[in-house]
C-alpha cells in the first residue's frame, strides 16, 4: 500500500492552487450544519460523486474540522498522483491481501486525535442523485480495529446551478454516534437517511 506522507509544501501550494480552482469553478460553497468538537479523531464518512471530492475536504478541513486529513483511495489512482500522497492521500487495492494492511493503517490513524480519516464506503462514483447508496462491507474493519476513542461525522456533497452558470456545493455535516455492537446496515441506513435529509433541505433553495 502507499502511505500518506504529508509535506507542508504541497500542502501549502497545492491547497492554494485547489482553493483558487473552486473559486473559479463554483459559484459558492456553503457548509451546513455542525460538528461538536469532542476532542477526538474523526471518521468522516462522504459521498463519493465526482473528482472533486477529496479536494473539497481539504477546503472543508480547514473551515470546520482542524485536523490532519487522510483520505483513501484506490491505489490504481493514487499510483497515478503519487503527489497526492504528500497531501494525505493513502491507498488499498481492492480484493488483495494489502487491502488488509490499508484498512489496520486506517485504523491506527484514528488513535490520534490530531487525525482525520475521510472514507467512502461505496467504493465507486456514483451520481449524488443515487439514492439509497450501498455500502461495501470491507471497510468496517477501520472502525472496529480502532483502539483510540474517535467520533464518526456525516458528509454530504451536494451541487445545483439553478439559475446561474456555475454550480453552488453545498456541504452538509452532521455527527453520528454508532449503536454498540454497530453493523454495516447501522451505518448504511443512518447515513441514507442523513442524506435523504440532506436533498430535502437541497430542493428548498430551488
Amino acid at each position: 500500500m502507499i502511505k500518506a506522507r504529508h509535506h507542508w509544501l504541497y500542502l501549502g501550494f497545492f491547497g492554494l492552487f485547489i482553493r483558487l480552482l473552486m473559486k473559479m469553478q463554483f459559484r459558492r460553497i456553503s457548509i451546513h450544519g455542525s460538528v461538536k468538537a469532542t476532542g477526538k479523531s474523526l471518521l468522516v464518512i462522504g459521498n463519493h460523486f465526482s473528482w472533486w471530492d477529496g479536494f473539497f475536504a481539504l477546503v472543508i478541513r480547514k473551515k470546520v474540522f482542524g485536523r490532519k486529513l487522510h483520505v483513501m483511495i484506490l491505489e490504481e489512482e493514487l499510483s497515478k498522483r503519487p503527489f497526492l500522497a504528500r497531501m494525505g492521500a493513502f491507498s488499498i487495492k481492492k480484493n488483495s491481501r494489502s487491502a488488509v494492511e490499508s484498512l489496520n493503517y486506517a485504523a491506527a490513524l484514528l488513535n490520534d486525535p490530531g487525525n482525520m480519516v475521510l472514507l467512502f464506503p461505496q467504493g465507486k462514483f456514483q451520481s449524488h442523485h443515487q439514492h439509497p447508496l450501498t455500502f461495501e462491507k470491507g471497510w468496517l474493519r477501520i472502525p472496529q480495529k480502532a483502539e483510540g476513542p474517535f467520533q464518526v461525522v456525516f458528509m454530504a456533497y451536494l451541487t445545483d446551478y439553478f439559475a446561474h452558470p456555475k454550480p453552488e456545493l453545498s456541504v452538509y455535516i452532521a455527527n453520528f454516534v454508532p449503536p454498540e455492537n454497530f453493523e454495516n446496515k447501522d451505518f448504511e441506513d443512518a447515513y441514507n437517511a442523513f442524506l435523504h435529509h440532506c436533498i430535502q433541505q437541497q430542493n428548498l433553495k430551488a
